[in-house]
């Protein structure tokens, strides 16, 4: 893969800010100040939905957000849908830039149509200019075709353990590169270069010998990011964990790629798949196809179904045949084994529930309790009713009982 240079807004909630931001700018609301108020507005509704947070400014109201607004237009024009104008470089110049008016383009008009009347192609028409747009995007997916992307993750009660098992940078560094290497024919990378990686990240993080000693939840993230970089480079892609934390919120959002930290063989680590088909034209990527509903639901169906009876092998007992499994965990390895996004398979899910594929002989409960509530993950929802645990059982079964 050839090197690849790009900036990647700090935008993880690229989608709804987009959509709000267009229908903003579609009316008489056009100016910096409009839109610095409409991201604030965003921003409060993604946290109330659950979907987001809100973090206390260290700014005034006047002048929160201002920053991300500026990111957001200048995303905007990036992709083509606002006319370029100059954005505020700093606070100090906002003042200057309140009242200055952002003009839609042809293009960004009919996206801001997209929003209201078909969000889906929205959402197409959003993922096909990003993949345009940026290079590392574009390189991102064509690595993912080629397979899943394997981040290490070390954990805060491994950098305990460790401490006192005196595992050091060299133990966590040849720890990361087997968990990379695992998903290679060959290997990709060396302890060594890991290890490079690690000191580098921990370097920038704290500083040389830093005085107090970070905590353990501040250097499990900073080994994190590590190992997220050297995975990224081993497999040809010279960007950094911070890119690629956007670019994980974007794919899920576009419904390209997904990602887990919960795919039963990669335990230790957070994966990336590819959840849908590249378009090329003349061998350039000019977009993406979703895998849909309408071809892949039976497929993820049984592959739900089926990591449910693996997963529950290791909990059943003679009294308990059919246990509380977390739904978070058997969706991530179907999804995962489908190459679908964990979207799609909560839509399967709510069918199997509803007794739908009776092909396959089972009955899916979905429970309120009985399961973990996942770190970092999407907690399922059945009619905006959260669900945390399921049980799979045998309909020839039930209709056996007297």
């Amino acid at each position: 893969m050839s090197t690849v240079t790009d900036t990647i807004p700090r935008l993880h909630q690229l989608v709804p800010h987009m959509k709000a931001f267009l229908i903003r700018m579609s009316g008489d609301n056009r100016t910096f100040e409009d839109a610095r108020q409409g991201y604030a507005e965003t921003v409060s509704s993604l946290a109330a939905a659950g979907l987001g947070r809100r973090t206390a400014s260290r700014l005034s109201d006047a002048d929160a957000y201002w920053a991300p607004t500026a990111e957001l237009l200048q995303e905007a024009m990036r992709l083509g849908f606002v006319q370029r104008c100059p954005l505020p470089s700093s606070r100090r110049h906002l003042d200057g830039h309140r009242q200055t008016i952002f003009d839609l383009t042809d293009r960004g008009r009919e996206a801001a149509v997209l929003v209201q009347s078909a969000p889906a192609d929205f959402t197409s028409r959003l993922a096909d200019a990003a993949i345009s747009a940026h290079p590392y995007l574009r390189s991102l997916l064509l690595l993912l075709e080629k397979g899943p992307l394997v981040c290490p993750e070390i954990r805060e009660g491994q950098i305990e353990s460790g401490g006192r098992e005196r595992r050091d940078a060299s133990y966590w560094a040849r720890w990361g590169a087997n968990l990379i290497n695992s998903n290679m024919e060959t290997p990709v990378i060396a302890a060594a270069e890991v290890r490079v990686e690690m000191e580098q990240a921990i370097t920038k993080r704290f500083g040389v010998n830093p005085n107090p000693r970070p905590s353990r939840k501040a250097l499990s993230e900073a080994i994190n990011d590590a190992f997220a970089a050297a995975s990224l480079r081993a497999r040809g892609l010279p960007m950094g964990a911070s890119s690629l934390k956007v670019l994980k919120a974007w794919g899920s959002q576009f419904l390209l790629f997904d990602q887990s930290r919960y795919v039963p063989a990669y335990p230790d680590g957070n994966i990336v798949w590819l959840a849908s088909d590249l378009v090329r034209e003349n061998g350039t990527i000019v977009g993406a196809t979703r895998r849909g509903l309408a071809q892949h639901d039976a497929t993820v169906a049984r592959a739900l179904v089926g990591a449910y009876a693996l997963q529950a092998q290791g909990r059943a007992s003679d009294v308990i045949k059919m246990p509380y499994l977390p739904i978070h965990q058997v969706r991530a390895e179907a999804a995962f084994e489908c190459r679908v996004t964990r979207a799609l398979t909560d839509m399967v899910l709510e069918r199997l529930a509803a007794g739908e594929f009776a092909e396959l002989g089972v009955q899916v409960w979905l429970h309120l309790s009985g399961g973990e509530v996942p770190e970092s993950e999407p907690i399922y929802r059945r009619g905006g009713t959260r669900r945390f645990s399921m049980t799979v059982t045998s309909t020839a079964e039930e209709k056996k009982e007297p």
